[in-house]
């Protein structure tokens, strides 16, 4: 699996499988005893459904046009063959300015070919950084927005997000070692990578995911996580590949992440760079962009309040600044229902490096996770 948002999935996923299958016998034609053929095994199929949903609310309380209600649900499919082959799939519907979008976050067939390797194809979350594989999901990220250095739902920083959530089609090897207590995990991944979306002097671009390859390159990356469970972990992370028709446009970005937890304390964060080649008619100048997040939590019975601190720098092109940067501060509490129910609120503190934009709001909203 590729994601934290299907713990709940393969706990619901072992209760079933823990009912076991009976294998009939085929009777005779008779149905006499002693008459009975030899055992008949019959393939096996399980399937569980599983998933999360969101009702939030963002806004300026004062301010006109800028209060909005959202709802999203997030259904996720598991359907498993015997032990070694999972088909996996999760659809989105949400609500945006009065219409109901519907997408595809993946769809892919996991292989476990041996205790410590798994295979895997089709539409999956990049493993590039830990956020948008493991914790953007509503129920399990503790703020009711994203970082502003992903892209991702509604957003009022004052900065471009530096990615957007990735998840693109391919191949993937996931690969695990245990030493002592240690935990050591590469992954590796081909996919068909990004392509440019708008036509700006600097491109922005996308990962869309289609049925065919933009240009003959594929990109490549992958992850190393180290970790010492439950404590701390450490992820390094890069990617890189053509975005362009041409294949000459080259995009490069990679990733630091840790995190660390303490009798209800956790501290984590990410560090993220993206090298971007640009054309111009002298050559082929790199835009250099990078940001960070950190967050501090502290869990106390059923109440969590919580700090994050995003900033992105100004955007560089050949040295020579061509955008400002931002910085947010978000104060948040969380009152937890359940490990998968809760309500989450928060107040985002903006201020860009630019001219002031009133931008500062409050966000809320209620997470299940079924």
């Amino acid at each position: 699996m590729t994601s934290l948002s299907r713990q709940l999935a393969a706990g619901a996923l072992s209760a079933v499988l823990a009912l076991g299958v009976t294998v009939p016998r085929a009777l005779g034609q008779g149905g006499e005893e002693g008459t009975s053929d030899p055992p008949r095994v019959v393939p096996t199929m399980q399937t569980v459904i599983t998933g999360y949903g969101t009702i939030g609310w963002f806004g300026q309380p004062y301010k006109a046009g800028s209060n909005a209600f959202t709802a999203a649900l997030n259904p996720i499919f598991l359907f498993q063959f015997q032990r070694r082959w999972l088909f996996e799939a999760e659809l989105e519907f949400q609500v945006q300015e009065g219409i109901t979008e519907t997408g595809l976050e993946y769809a892919q067939l996991d292989v476990i070919a041996a205790d410590n390797l798994t295979l895997v194809g089709g539409k999956f979350l990049l493993p590039f950084g830990v956020f948008g594989e493991r914790l953007h999901p509503t129920w399990i990220n503790k703020f009711p927005t994203a970082p502003p250095i992903y892209g991702h739902h509604v957003s009022a920083f004052g900065a471009d997000p530096l990615l957007p959530i990735l998840s693109d089609i391919g191949v993937m090897a996931r690969g695990m070692l245990r030493l002592n207590r240690w935990h050591l995990d590469l992954i590796g991944f081909l996919s068909q990578g990004p392509a440019i979306e708008g036509s700006d002097s600097i491109p922005e671009f996308t990962f869309p995911a289609g049925s065919s390859d933009i240009n003959s390159g594929k990109m490549v990356g992958g992850r190393l996580d180290i970790s010492l469970p439950p404590y701390v972990e450490v992820n390094v992370s890069a990617l890189n590949g053509d975005y362009d028709s041409l294949g000459v446009l080259d995009l490069t970005a990679y990733n630091i992440a840790a995190s660390a937890r303490y009798r209800g304390v956790e501290l984590r964060g990410e560090y993220l760079q993206t090298r971007q080649e640009i054309e111009v008619p002298t050559g082929f100048p790199t835009l250099r962009r990078h940001g960070f997040y950190s967050q501090l939590s502290y869990r106390r019975g059923a109440w969590e309040p919580l700090l994050r601190w995003t900033q992105v720098f100004a955007d560089k092109l050949e040295g020579q600044q061509v955008a400002d940067g931002a910085w947010q501060l978000g104060l948040g509490l969380d009152y937890w229902f359940s490990p998968s129910i809760a309500i989450m609120g928060g107040y985002e503190l903006n201020r860009e490096g630019g001219p002031e934009i009133d931008n500062d709001r409050f966000v809320a909203h209620v997470a299940f996770g079924f």
